[in-house]
């Protein structure tokens, strides 16, 4: 293929793709090109994920709403690497729910003080609180209910949805959105990406055809921020760089 050639297939991709012109509903999609792109996506991320994975994480091997509501709210605007031993130390101290809606606020301070954002103890307490008065002690299972608890917002609710209740939603924060605006060469017009809801209709769209948005969307998580990192992406590295629009754009204005 000449590079004319290719340069406008990646014109044709880029403008459909920010058209809203491409549907991946696998019940809906006619265009056996754009199915196979995605499939060609789906193989590669799940199969680096397989081996590259960060499957030691401990809430990454639990279903407990418990743990995953805990370990997402620590997880907020923090490192994972400085997440783990906290996350430990605060299931050591409170095993459960009800423990945790007890417990003393300068202690579970001094706990998450390691990871910085104290003011999210007493976040954890309140929620822990509202589920045992409000919910009889479970972590409930629905959006609208997750998104009333104190710091939860729509990426932990559907965090919690996904990992724990195995749900078909698709968390989506920076990282998410990175990959798939990368490869699939989506733009967005709002200067807060993460609320747009018009890209997130788009990318949630690939993950319709998953089995499991649990284990796709742990891939894409792992893969965005392993490969597809936010500076100096390792493409060369990178299992699906052959058909994705923003290396073949980078290329394309490096000539």
């Amino acid at each position: 293929m000449t590079f004319k050639e290719t340069e406008q297939i990646y014109k044709s991709k880029s403008q459909a793709a920010n058209m809203g012109n491409i549907d991946y509903n696998t019940n809906t999609q006619k265009n056996g090109e754009n199915m196979g792109e995605n499939s060609f996506f789906w193989e590669n991320i799940l199969a680096w994920y397989s081996e590259n994975g960060r499957h030691h994480l401990p809430w990454r091997n639990t279903k407990d709403p418990y743990r995953i509501l805990l370990a997402e709210i620590l997880l907020q605007q923090t490192h994972v690497r400085k997440v783990q031993e906290v996350y430990e130390q605060m299931l050591l101290e409170y095993t459960d729910v009800r423990e945790l809606a007890m417990a003393n606020i300068e202690t579970v301070k001094e706990i998450i003080a390691p990871i910085g954002l104290i003011y999210r103890a007493e976040r954890l307490i309140k929620t822990a609180e509202i589920v045992c008065s409000k919910h009889r002690g479970y972590v409930p299972n629905n959006y609208n209910e997750l998104i009333k608890l104190p710091g939860v917002g729509d990426y932990i609710a559907n965090a919690v949805l996904c990992y724990a209740f195995d749900q078909p939603v698709v968390p989506i924060d920076t990282n998410v959105i990175r990959l798939f605006t990368r490869y699939f060469g989506y733009k967005s017009m709002n200067r807060r990406p993460r609320m747009d809801k018009v890209l997130a209709s788009k990318i949630r769209a690939h993950f319709e055809e998953m089995d499991s948005t649990r284990a796709a969307n742990l891939a894409v998580l792992d893969f965005a921020g392993a490969v597809c990192t936010a500076s100096k992406p390792h493409s060369m590295e990178c299992p699906i760089s052959e058909n994705c629009l923003d290396l073949f754009s980078r290329k394309h204005d490096s000539h």
